[in-house]
This record gives structure tokens, sequence and C-alpha cells, in this order.
């Protein structure tokens, strides 16, 4: 048996039971949970200042929550039998809850409200934003600063005066109907990708693995049968010891604290630094990726980001301008990891060519291809995907730019979500980055030059969805339709859950954020959305407006040179059965995030190989409750961090989680 189909029937084994369908009373515990979630994430970061809760593809508060719900449902299962949550209803509340993690602070609703805030607040005249922004600036979609309603959200609402809500409704309003267009176009690709992804290519989707078997009824006891035995036990008092030890250290400095965040190392010089920190969520999720994966990111890491990016420094050869925030270091990786990461996409769009001629024939009613088990059918899933892309692009235009800039951007955009999806699905790292944002990568493309101030003034609004460079909610919805494959009846009333649990977690975050913003002034929330991405996205907007540039072709040369290295890489992988190097690992490797977790990914690929080599994939298996345990262990101590946080340390916070 090969590791991927060893992989894959672990699982498999690990699915629960394909039994009972989505229920109502899941869907009501699904939208409590999102918005406990939601709550629990906005407060960490604003007020509480503790660790963030939501840099991971499985958001640790996600995870602690769930958790602690699968506990108590085994309480109620010994007590009441007839009571408790099926595993189709926890399947159905994970699903729900994988969505909704995604709407608070960088997810969503900081980034989109740092932005929109920021251009009359941070604007001076010495940045000449009034000269250069302000008069393109559409009032329906950004709100103004009349009555002081932006000076008063960044500072805070002055004794005696009443908040000015009214400022927020017609922008948001707009930018939510937008959202919900985007979230339709990207469940659509999902659902139409679904098959050729989950049955066809059987990924591993190592995320939702590990919550599905949250999800597995205990033969005995109350907790799942994978959360129990000494392997177990073991990994959770590394992940549960560590962070608990380091606690003891917020009330006596004196206690030493074991060094966790590991150091920035350089080995020579002009070569990039490297970090040793060893990231527990990253070990226990990369454990469940495929051991080929593994090593090739390492390898690739030392290879075409450490030596290539040190031998690049040691010449002498930059592209001047650094691309924006949430993109890779330098200009050379970025442009380089971008046109692999364009491969990507169009490579696995061309292997699915069958699979998805079959789909829009079907949707035209020519051809007979079964979408019974799919969350929509595929006319359905076709025509939103259409209609919501006409509606994408339509907005852009309505912000101001023009049709060429539209034509880049959206492409791209799609090219950076659909690829970090494809990415968290295969390999299942807990963080990933795209390597150029969508915007910057139109600019040079075109050309500022070639572009109306109104255009430069929208696609500045446009920055609110770089959200990390996560990709917003494509790859959420690409772990829905592999959870909905695990529940067999009326599996299609999920979709009203989803649409529902965006609406509302958005609304509710929204106004959660304004809230505060105006009682405790967001400027004192210390978070980067609202700090520094709207003064760091329009000062490089007025930057590139000032001094206009044409069509970057040394930009441009340098992503032909990512793209024709990923397609050789690509060919070779499904050409040559030998070649140890697996092509997906290529952009990784350019990724700001793999500069933080290579350490760990190269410790997990050492012990696992060491696993398969002495025991084969038996041995394997039997340690999976080890890192089952160490991720266990570990979103609880830092659910304990916060608990203590909250009560001794409020507002000081410590910042334990990171990448």
């Amino acid at each position: 048996m090969t590791q991927r189909s060893a992989l894959q029937a672990e699982s498999d084994s690990h699915a629960p039971h394909r039994s009972d369908a989505v229920t109502l009373r899941a869907v009501g515990i699904g939208l409590l949970l999102v918005l406990v979630v939601n709550f629990w994430i906005s407060t960490t970061e604003y007020v509480i200042h503790a660790s963030r809760m939501q840099l991971s593809f499985f958001p640790l508060a996600l995870f602690a929550t769930f958790l602690l719900l699968v506990i108590v449902n085994g309480f109620v299962r010994r007590l009441r039998p007839n009571s408790a949550l099926q595993s189709s209803e926890l399947l159905t509340i994970l699903a729900m809850g994988f969505v909704g993690a995604v709407v608070p602070t960088s997810g969503i609703t900081g980034f989109l409200l740092g932005i929109l805030s920021g251009v009359y607040y941070f604007a001076t005249p010495e940045n000449q934003w009034a000269n250069y922004l302000h008069p393109n600036m559409p009032g329906w979609a950004v709100p103004s600063n009349e009555n002081h309603a932006m000076t008063w959200f960044y500072e805070g609402l002055p004794e005696g005066q009443q908040a000015p809500y009214q400022a927020w409704i017609a922008p948001l309003i707009s930018w939510i109907f937008f959202l919900l267009a985007l979230c339709t176009l990207l469940f659509c690709i999902a659902v139409i990708l679904r098959k050729q992804w989950v049955r066809n290519e059987r990924l591993v989707f190592p995320l939702a693995s590990v919550g599905a078997t949250l999800t597995r009824a205990s033969r005995g006891g109350f907790l799942p049968d994978a959360l129990r035995g000494g392997l177990f036990w073991g990994g959770f008092g590394v992940g549960f010891g560590a962070i608990s030890w380091n606690i003891l250290n917020y009330f006596w400095p004196v206690v030493p604290k074991i060094p966790l965040q590991g150091k920035w190392v350089v080995f020579a010089k002009g070569f990039p630094r490297v970090n040793t920190r060893i990231n527990f969520l990253t070990a226990g999720f990369a454990y469940f990726a495929n051991l080929n994966i593994l090593f090739s990111i390492w390898v690739f890491f030392v290879l075409f980001f450490w030596f290539e990016n040190g031998i690049i420094n040691r010449i002498g050869y930059v592209i001047p301008r650094k691309p924006l925030n949430f993109s890779a270091e330098t200009e050379v990786t970025a442009w380089q990891g971008f046109g692999a990461l364009t491969v990507l996409v169009l490579w696995n769009l061309w292997t699915a060519r069958t699979h998805i001629r079959a789909v829009f024939a079907r949707a035209f009613g020519k051809g007979d291809a079964d979408d019974a088990g799919e969350l929509l059918s595929y006319r359905f899933a076709v025509f939103g995907l259409i209609g919501s892309l006409v509606f994408v692009c339509a907005f852009f235009s309505q912000l101001g730019m023009q049709g060429k800039l539209v034509a880049l951007l959206v492409p791209a955009l799609i090219v950076n979500y659909l690829s970090i999806a494809r990415i968290v699905c295969e390999t299942g790292l807990a963080y990933m980055r795209t390597t150029l944002t969508e915007q910057y990568a139109a600019l040079y493309t075109i050309g500022t030059s070639a572009l109306s101030p109104s255009s430069m003034s929208g696609v500045s609004l446009t920055y609110s969805l770089v959200c990390q460079g996560k990709g917003t909610f494509m790859s959420p919805f690409m772990h829905v339709v592999r959870l909905a494959d695990l529940i067999r009846r009326n599996r299609r009333r999920l979709v009203p859950a989803l649409a529902l649990v965006v609406v509302v977690g958005l609304a509710a975050d929204f106004a959660l954020t304004i809230f505060l913003g105006y009682r405790t002034g967001a400027f004192n929330f210390n978070a980067w959305p609202f700090s520094s991405a709207g003064r760091f996205a329009y000062d490089l907007t007025v930057t590139q407006m000032r001094s206009p540039f044409d069509t970057s072709w040394e930009r441009l040369a340098v992503f032909c040179v990512g793209a024709a290295a990923m397609s050789l890489l690509t060919f070779l992988h499904y050409r040559l059965p030998w070649w140890p190097f697996h092509p997906i690992a290529f952009p990784i490797a350019f990724s700001w995030n793999t500069q933080l977790t290579f350490f760990s990914i190269f410790v997990v690929w050492a012990i696992k190989a060491i696993l398969l080599k002495v025991g084969g994939v038996n041995l394997y298996r039997k340690w999976q409750p080890a890192f089952l345990g160490l991720l266990t262990g570990y979103v609880l101590a830092i659910t304990l961090s916060f608990l203590v946080d909250a009560v001794w340390f409020p507002g000081q916070g410590h910042g334990v989680h990171n990448y």
C-alpha cells in the first residue's frame, strides 16, 4: 500500500459513520458556536490582547470550543443517549465553524473596517491622501468622517456624545452584498471541484480528517476513542505541559521559561535567516500529511528560498520596491512564487477538465453527470458561479476601476484563493499565505501609468480582501464539502445553514467591532488592520500615483521563471515514478509562513520517516494519537493562557501563540 493510499484509508477509517442528517438543533448549536468563537477571537485581540486565536486554518478558538462541545456531548451520551448529538450533527456544527471562524478580526471584518475607516482618519497634509484619493472615494462604499464618525471610532467616544453608527450603514450594506457574492462564487467553485478533489484525486484533507476524528462516537466513556491511550496522553502532556509551565512565569518571573519561540539564525552572510521555532500546531497537523510533501517542503525551502536568495544577495541582484505585507519577503520570491501558484491552479483545472466539462454539460442540460450527492445542483453551481462573478466584476467597476484592471485583478484573486485552498487541503499546513497579493500582481502587470486615478483609488479599497493572504472563504468551503461528504441524508440543508452563518457572523462582528471602537478607541486595539493596514495600503497607492510606472517586464520575467520551474517539477512528478519531490512544495517554499514553520516541518518529517522506515504504515498509524494529543494539549493550554490573561492580565495579555 502506498503512503498516499494509506493516509487516505486512515482518513476514511476515522470518518464517522455515514448516518443521520443535518438537523435543526445542529444548525442552532452551530450558529451559537460561531457567535461564541467570533466573540472570543475579537475580544482576545481587541480587548484582552492575549494570544491571537485565528491565525491558522483551523483556528484555535474553533478547535477549543468544538473540543469542549465533543466532551460535553460525551457526558450527555452516557447519561441520556437519546439526547446526544449524532456524528452528522457534530459534522454540521464543525462545517459551520470552519466558515464562521473566517469572519472576525484579520479574517474579514478587521481588515475591511480598518481599510475603509482609515482613508479619512489618517489623512494629513503630508501624505496628500486628500488630493489623490478622497476625490475618487465612493460615498456608498466608504464611511465619511462627518460628525467625527471615524475620529471617534479610533479615539473613543467623548463623554456625553452618541455614537454616529449611521455613518457605517450604507457602506457596510454595500460590502456585505459584495461579500455574499464573493462567498457564492467561492462556494460554487468548491461544489464544482469537490468530486475531483475528494473522489478522483483523493486528497487527504488533514484538517478535516482531524476534525472528523473528534466526531466519532466512543465505544465506552465520554471521550472519543482517539483521545485515549498512553500515546495520546503523552502527546497531550508535551503540548499542555510546556505552555502551562510558562504560564507560571506570568506570576513569578524567576521561573525559567521553556524557549518555544525559537530564534532567528543566520548561517552565512547575505543568506536569509532561518527560525528554529517549534510550533506544536504545525507539527500536529503536519504529521497527517504525505511524507514526500513534507520532505519536498524543507528541501525546496533550503534550495529555492534560502540558497537561491543567498546567491542573489551575494551577487547584488535586487528588484526595487518591496511588495505589500502578506507577500513573500523579496520581490524575486514573491513573483517566482506567484508564477508557481498560477501553474498550480492551471494544472489542477487542466487535470479536472473532463469533470468540469461534464459539470457544465449537466448545467446546460446536455449531460448526465450525477450531482445528487452535491450540496448544490450542478446547474445552480454553474449559474451561481457566473452570476456571482459578474457581480464581483461589476462591484469593482463601480469602485472606479477600469475594465483592464478588473480583468487582471479578479483572475489573480481566484488564483490566490484557489491555490491556497489546494495547498491546505493537500498538505494540512496550519499556516500558509500567498506569495504575492493580487493587487500588486495586477498593478505591475499593467503599470500604474496606464491607470486612471479612480482605478488606483478603487484598487486601494480591495486591500481589505488581503486578510493575511489566506484566501478568505475558499479553504473553509473546500473543507465543508469534504465534511458534507460524510453525511448521508439531507446534506443540502447545510447550504442555508452556511448562508446564515455568513450573514449573522458578519453582522454580529461588524457590530461588535464598531461598538468596541467607540467604547475604547480602535487605535487601542493594537491590531495591525487598524493601526497600520490602511496607512500602508493608501501610502503605497499614493506613491504609485505620484511616481507612475509602466509594465514591469523584469517582474514578469521572474514570474515566468517560477511558472517554468513549477511546470518542470510537475512534469517530472507525473512522468517519473522514482522522482522524490512533490511540486506543490515549490510555491510553499517561498511563502513567508514557511520561514517560521520550516523547522517544525523538518522535525515532523524526520520523526515520520523514522516511524515508516522502522515499522511501516502500522507504526505510523499507532503514533497518530500522540500527535492528536499534541494538538489537543496545545490548544487547551493556549485556552488556559487566555483565561489567565482575562482574569489577571486584562489588556496586558501574553502572546503565547503565533505562527
